[in-house]
C-alpha cells in the first residue's frame, strides 16, 4: 500500500494541537516520571525513575486512580509478595513493571456501565524495609499525578473499537461463572434479556455477558443500527461474512421490514447448510423485507469476507462501519477484534461505490478487474487524518503490491512494530507474514506482537533485545490452577488483523480491516485493508496490542513446558528492574520507548 505525503497537510496540525494534548499526559516530579496515553476506553500508563532511585529495594509501583465522580481505588495486581495468586491492591503489591493498562470497570466499578471522564492518576515508587519485612509508607514526595481524559475513543470523523476478547480467562469466571454456552440451544434469535447464569448471588443475562465482552465493539455497532432505524431517513448497506449476533439480527430484521436496508452475505461453505445460521438469517430475512429491502447471497473468488455498514441519508452516503469484527456472537464475544467508524461522506461514498460494484454474482466474478481492485484511494481533509483504501479481490501484480507495501513499512520501522494478527501461517503467501516474523531480530527495534499461530513464538529471554511474538491459544490440553477454571471455546482468540508502526513517531502509520494480510485473501476473498497515517490513532491500536500481549503473555508465564503451574510473587529486593536497566535487554527498550 502507496504511503501518503505528510507535508500537504502540515498547514493543519496547528489546528489539531489542542486535541493532541490530550491523547497523552506527562509529568515529573523529583526523578520520578509518568506518561498517560489515552486509548479507546483504557488508559496505558507508563513510569520511569532516574538511576538514583533505583536502590536495592526499589519493588515497583502502586497506582492509586480517582474517578471522574471523585471516588479513589488502588489499581489491582494479579501478583503479590505471598505469591497464592489473591488478587490484591497495588498499595499493598505494587507493580513489578514499567507500565501498566488501566481499563475502567475492570475492578472497583460497575462491570457493563464504567465511569468515563476526567480520571487522575497517582503512581508512587514503593520501596520494601528489610528491618520490618513491610513495605515502607508510601512517600508522597515521589508521587507523580496525571490527568487524562478516559473515554470511548472519536475524533477527527473516526472512531475506534474494540471487543474484551476475555471468554477465556479469569476475569470471565470471577463475574459469569463456569458457563461459557454463549448461544442457548434453539433459535439464534432469542431474547438476550434471559439469564444467562447466577453467580454469587447475582443473575447476569445475555445482554449482559454480550456487553462486558462486546465491549465498545458492540455497543458501537448496535447504537450505529439503532441510530438508522429510529430515523426515518436513514437506510443501510451491509457487507457481512459470520453471522448470528441476535440483537444485531432482529435490528436488521425490522429494517428489512421497513425497506431500509440492504445486506450481501457470504455464501461459502460454512454459511450454507441447512443448520447454518446464515441460511436461517436469508429465510427470516426474505419474509420480513418489504420495498426497497433486498438480500443477496455469494462470494468473491473464496469468500465474501468484509464486515461492513454503510449509512445513507436520503440516499447519500455519510457514514461507514468496518474493521475485522464478524457480526456474530463468536465475532463480538470470544475473538479479540476492532471496528472502526468514519463519519465522512467521501469514504462512507467509497464503500457504497464498492457494495454496488459487488451486487450480483456477475459483478462478484469480475470485481478484481474493475477499477476498484486496482489501485488504493486516497482520502485526507482538514478533518481527517491520511487515510488509504484498497478493496480485494486484486489482480495478482495489485495483491503482491499491496502486501509488499505493508511489508516495507514494517522493514523500514524506527521505533516499534507492534501487531495482532489472526495467523502468521507462511502456507497463506505474500511477504507480510515473514516479515514480522523477521523483524523480531531487529535488535534497533521495540517489536511486541500476538498470533494465534503456534509457531514463531518468541517469549522474553533476559537479556536479549529480540522482539516478544505471544501465543494466544492454549499450548497444552490441560491449564494448571487458576487457569484450569477457564471455560475453553472453538474459535479464534485473536481475529485482528492490524499492524502499527512507529506509534510514537510522527510518521506512524497503521494496517487494519477484514484482510488477513496474506496474498490467498487479497487475490479471492472480497476484504477491505485501510492505512492510517496518524500518530493518534496508531496510539490506540498499539494500546490495544499491548493489552494483548500482556494478557497472553501473563499467562505463558503461568505454565511451564510441561503445563504445569508456576507460583509468581514480587520480588523484595530490585532485582527484577535491573534488566530495565541493562541496555542489551528489550525492557530497558520497552521502559524508553514508552515514557520518552
Amino acid at each position: 500500500m502507496q504511503h501518503l505525503d505528510f507535508v500537504h497537510i502540515s498547514t493543519i496540525l496547528g489546528k489539531r494541537d489542542a486535541w493532541r494534548k490530550n491523547m497523552f499526559e506527562r509529568n515529573a516530579k523529583n526523578g520520578v516520571t509518568v506518561k498517560a496515553y489515552r486509548g479507546d476506553a483504557m488508559t496505558l500508563l507508563a513510569f520511569n525513575i532516574e538511576e538514583n532511585l533505583l536502590k536495592s529495594n526499589f519493588v515497583g509501583f502502586s497506582i492509586r486512580y480517582k474517578t471522574p465522580s471523585g471516588h479513589s481505588y488502588f489499581l489491582v495486581n494479579r501478583i503479590n509478595f505471598e505469591g497464592d495468586g489473591a488478587l490484591t491492591e497495588s498499595d499493598k503489591a505494587p507493580f513489578q513493571k514499567f507500565r501498566w493498562i488501566h481499563v475502567p470497570g475492570t475492578f472497583h466499578q460497575n462491570v457493563t456501565n464504567p465511569s468515563y471522564g476526567l480520571y487522575k492518576y497517582f503512581v508512587t515508587p514503593r520501596y520494601w524495609s528489610a528491618q520490618n519485612n513491610a513495605l515502607e509508607p508510601l512517600d508522597e514526595d515521589l508521587t507523580v499525578e496525571v490527568d487524562i481524559d478516559v473515554d470511548r475513543y472519536s475524533d477527527r470523523s473516526v472512531g475506534i473499537s474494540f471487543t474484551r476478547s476475555f471468554l477465556t480467562s479469569q476475569a470471565f469466571v470471577r463475574r459469569f461463572g463456569e458457563n461459557n454456552n454463549l448461544i442457548p440451544t434453539g433459535n439464534w434469535l432469542f431474547d438476550t434479556s434471559s439469564v444467562f447464569c447466577t453467580n454469587e448471588g447475582v443473575k447476569y443475562t445475555y445482554e449482559d455477558v454480550y456487553g462486558w465482552l462486546g465491549y465498545t465493539a458492540r455497543q458501537k455497532t448496535i447504537a450505529l443500527l439503532q441510530e438508522v432505524l429510529n430515523n426515518k431517513s436513514l437506510s443501510a448497506d451491509m457487507f457481512a461474512y459470520d453471522f448470528d449476533e441476535p440483537v444485531v439480527g432482529k435490528l436488521c430484521l425490522q429494517l428489512a421490514a421497513e425497506g431500509r436496508i440492504r445486506v450481501i452475505l457470504d455464501n461459502s461453505t460454512d454459511h450454507t447448510g441447512q443448520n447454518a445460521s446464515e441460511t436461517d438469517f436469508e429465510s427470516t430475512f426474505n419474509t420480513a423485507k418489504q420495498g426497497a429491502a433486498a438480500m443477496f447471497r455469494g462470494r468473491f473468488s473464496r469468500l465474501c469476507h468484509h464486515k461492513v455498514i454503510i449509512v445513507k441519508e436520503n440516499g447519500t452516503p455519510t457514514k461507514v462501519l468496518t474493521g475485522s469484527t464478524n457480526f456474530s456472537v463468536t465475532g463480538f464475544c470470544v475473538n479479540a477484534n476492532h471496528v472502526v467508524l468514519f463519519t465522512n461522506g467521501e469514504i462512507a461514498g467509497l464503500y457504497e461505490q464498492v457494495f454496488e460494484a459487488s451486487w450480483g454474482a456477475a459483478k462478484m466474478k469480475t470485481f478484481a478487474h474493475s477499477q476498484y481492485a486496482a489501485k488504493p484511494f486516497d482520502v485526507a481533509g482538514q478533518n481527517l487524518p491520511n487515510i488509504s483504501f484498497t478493496f480485494s479481490p486484486h489482480p495478482d501484480d495489485v495483491a503482491n503490491q499491496v502486501l509488499k507495501g505493508v511489508a516495507d513499512s514494517i522493514t523500514g520501522a524506527k521505533s516499534s512494530v507492534l501487531f495482532c494478527i489472526m495467523s502468521l501461517d507462511e502456507s497463506s503467501g505474500g511477504p507480510v507474514y515473514p516479515t514480522l516474523r523477521s523483524v523480531q531480530n531487529n535488535e534497533g527495534l521495540f517489536t511486541y506482537g500476538i498470533t494465534d499461530s503456534t509457531k514463531y513464538i518468541s517469549l522474553y529471554k533476559p537479556g536479549s533485545k529480540k522482539g516478544i511474538l505471544v501465543n494466544a491459544k492454549n499450548l497444552v490440553k490441560d491449564l494448571p490452577p487458576p487457569f484450569d477454571k477457564e471455560e475453553t471455546f472453538n474459535a479464534h482468540n485473536i481475529h485482528h488483523k492490524f499492524v502499527v508502526v512507529d506509534f510514537n513517531r510522527p510518521e506512524a502509520a497503521v494496517y487494519f480491516g477484514s484482510s488477513n494480510l496474506a496474498l490467498g485473501g487479497e487475490e479471492s476473498n472480497g476484504d477491505n485493508l485501510v492505512c492510517v497515517e496518524d500518530t493518534d490513532i496508531a496510539t490506540v491500536f498499539a494500546i490495544e496490542a499491548v493489552r494483548l500481549v500482556d494478557h497472553f503473555e501473563f499467562r505463558a508465564k503461568k505454565t511451564d513446558s510441561q503445563g504445569n503451574d508456576k507460583v509468581l510473587k514480587l520480588d523484595k529486593t530490585s532485582g527484577w528492574a535491573l534488566r530495565y536497566f541493562d541496555e542489551k535487554d528489550i525492557k530497558y527498550v520497552d521502559r524508553n520507548l514508552f515514557c520518552d
